[in-house]
């Protein structure tokens, strides 16, 4: 008997990797024994399309032998997954198990409770650092393997590229085994899309590192809010994954966030004076109003940030992205923006007295009665198009009536 399986089906086919890990957990469960090598072999003759006999060959047994440990592998299975498993439905039926796993109900909400630990996962890619968006593909990639979609980041350090994540006790757990099988790097492997770089496992386990675990609750209880906003002074957030979280009015004077991924988070009011930004996203993030005096902001993603009435006198923001960041009535007095691209920024009525802007792309920003008073780095053809269009030098050079001729 030919065993034929219907690949092409409306939910995303397994790979051979996924499916012998699926099928060894769930005899796992059932018998507290993995796959023999029998029953491995059945599971690639299904997959591979083969006949029963083409498989007693190649293992040199009798065909009724291998029908009848398949029998007992069904049996297993139908117990496990509720419904009748045979050879002619089983990847169908173990594709809809790994999409709708015990893991998930059917709100797509976890039904285990979140594990206490942090797990350190320790990674080499194909490139020098990883986007937001690369590091969102490979943790879709992680929920997958490990069926638990509340595993997420919690902060990403340097070096390799060390991520510390949350989720389940048993979505976690389940990552370790399988780096220490070595299966781990294998279904990452068959999964990745072409536009992920390539990715090599160096560690996958549960910290034991007490700083750490400190800081990841630190975060946790950040994003959950349950934090006092006034206990922040001096912490350590560095590459903590922050999107979204509420830290209006918090006080973050001389924090450590630099590399910290804040996009889209509310740090209205919060006081930042001398707080460690470099390189980190804050991408739409709304800082009006924020206390940002000496704060480092060097290398920054700030695009489309809101920055209205924030305080930057001395602030560095050598080489930050501004593009469309709004800083109308912003303070920049003596502020370094070397490098920095002010592309589409909003800077009216902003204050740039004393300010560098050295190699500054100041194109298309609005700098109605912006003041540059003893600004450098200007350029005089620079310095004549911020005055026609509305910047004030507060010289002669602002008669605008002659500028304009």
């Amino acid at each position: 008997m030919m065993i034929n399986e219907l690949k092409m089906t409306e939910i995303k086919p397994l790979s051979w990797t996924e499916l012998e890990m699926l099928v060894n957990d769930l005899k796992k469960k059932h018998t507290n024994k993995g796959l023999t090598d029998v029953e491995t072999t059945i599971l690639r003759g299904i997959f591979d399309d083969k006949k029963y006999a083409d498989l007693a060959e190649e293992i040199s047994q009798e065909e009724q032998s291998i029908k009848n440990a398949a029998h007992k592998l069904w049996k297993i299975l139908s117990e496990q997954m509720g419904e009748k498993i045979d050879s002619n439905n089983l990847i169908t039926a173990l594709a809809r198990y790994r999409d709708n796993s015990q893991t998930f109900d059917h709100n797509n909400k976890p039904q285990t409770q979140q594990s206490d630990k942090v797990f350190e996962l320790v990674i080499e890619v194909g490139i020098d650092d990883l986007t937001p968006e690369k590091i969102d593909k490979i943790n879709n990639l992680i929920q997958k393997i490990a069926r638990d979609n509340t595993i997420k980041p919690i902060m990403k350090l340097k070096g390799s590229i060390r991520l510390f994540l949350e989720g389940s006790e048993d979505g976690l757990q389940r990552l370790a085994d399988l780096h220490q099988s070595g299966e781990l790097q294998a279904l990452l492997n068959e999964l990745k899309s072409d536009d992920i770089p390539e990715i090599i496992v160096k560690k996958a386990e549960f910290t034991t590192d007490a700083k750490v675990i400190e800081k990841a609750e630190l975060i946790k209880a950040i994003r959950e809010g349950t934090i006092d906003k006034t206990t922040l002074r001096f912490v350590d957030l560095s590459g903590a994954i922050l999107i979204g979280a509420d830290l209006s009015g918090a006080a973050l004077i001389e924090a450590d966030l630099s590399w910290a991924n804040l996009s889209e988070a509310d740090l209205s009011d919060a006081n930042l004076r001398g707080a460690n930004l470099r390189w980190a996203d804050l991408m739409e993030a709304n800082l009006s109003g924020a206390n940002l005096i000496e704060a480092d902001l060097s290398g920054a993603d700030l695009r489309g940030a809101n920055l209205k009435e924030a305080n930057l006198i001395w602030a560095f923001l050598r080489k930050a992205d501004l593009w469309r960041a709004n800083l109308s009535g912003a303070n920049l007095r003596e502020a370094d923006l070397s490098g920095a691209n002010l592309w589409g920024a909003i800077l009216r009525k902003a204050i740039l007295r004393g300010a560098n802007l050295s190699g500054v792309n100041l194109s298309g920003a609005k700098v109605k009665n912006a003041i540059f008073i003893d600004a450098t780095g200007i350029t005089p053809e620079q310095k004549q198009d911020l005055i026609r269009r509305g910047a004030i030098f507060g010289d002669t050079s602002n008669d605008r009536s002659k500028a304009l001729v």
